[in-house]
C-alpha cells in the first residue's frame, strides 16, 4: 500500500511540475559580483540565511528543480547538482532531517563529480535562471561533452535512484517522519524524468 501511494505520489510530482522556460545568463567562466560566493566564508553563515522550516517546503523545491533544470541540455546534470547543494544548504534550519540533508549533499556533490568527468571543455560554463526570474543558479554551471552525454545521463539517473532508496529506508526508521521522508524520496526521483528528457 505505501509502494502504490508513493508510486501515485511520483506520478502527481512529474505531471504537476512546473513549466518554466530557462535562460543562459552568463556564458563566461569568470565570476561576477552578482551571485554570492560559494567559499568557505558563505558556508559558515548559513544559519544566518532564511531556511526551510517544514518537509513541505523541501519537497515542493525538490519538485521544482526542474523549472530552472529542464530544457538545460548538456548543463541538466550539474544544474540539478547545483539546486541540490542550494537546497541543501537552505534546510539548515529544519529538525530532524538530519539524513536527507546529507543524502542530498552527497548526491549534489556525485552528480557534479559526474559533470566534472564528463566535462565539455570546448564549452563555456552558464549560469542558468528561470524565463521569470525566480531562480538563478549560485555558480556556473559545467556542460557535459556531447560523446560522453548518455553515458553521464545514465549515471546521474543512477546516482538519483540510489539517493531515492536511501531516502525510503530513511523511511522506514524513522516512524515519525516516514511520510515525509516517502513523499521527499518521490520527488527527488521525479528528476530522473528530467535527465532522461535531457
Amino acid at each position: 500500500m505505501a509502494l502504490l501511494r508513493l508510486v501515485l505520489l511520483s506520478l502527481l510530482v512529474t505531471i504537476f511540475i512546473p513549466q518554466a522556460g530557462w535562460t543562459q545568463t552568463d556564458s563566461p567562466t569568470h565570476e561576477t559580483s552578482d551571485y554570492p560566493d560559494d567559499g568557505a566564508d558563505n558556508e559558515a553563515h548559513d544559519d544566518e540565511k532564511p531556511g526551510l522550516s517544514d518537509a513541505s517546503q523541501l519537497v515542493t523545491q525538490l519538485a521544482d528543480i526542474s523549472a530552472l533544470c529542464k530544457g538545460a541540455g548538456v548543463y541538466a546534470i550539474d544544474c540539478l547538482a547545483e539546486r541540490l547543494e542550494t537546497l541543501e544548504k537552505e534546510m539548515h534550519s529544519l529538525v530532524g532531517y538530519g539524513d536527507a540533508r546529507r543524502i542530498l549533499r552527497d548526491t549534489a556533490a556525485q552528480l557534479e563529480q559526474i559533470a566534472q568527468n564528463n566535462l565539455d571543455q570546448n564549452q563555456s560554463r552558464a549560469r542558468m535562471q528561470t524565463a521569470d526570474g525566480n531562480q538563478r543558479s549560485t555558480r556556473p554551471l559545467a556542460a557535459v561533452s556531447p560523446a560522453r552525454r548518455r553515458q553521464a545521463l545514465s549515471q546521474a539517473v543512477a546516482v538519483l535512484a540510489e539517493a531515492e532508496t536511501q531516502l525510503l529506508r530513511s523511511a522506514e526508521t524513522s516512524a515519525r517522519r516516514s511520510v515525509q521522508y516517502q513523499q521527499i524520496a518521490a520527488a527527488l526521483g521525479s528528476n530522473k524524468v528530467l535527465l532522461r528528457s535531457s
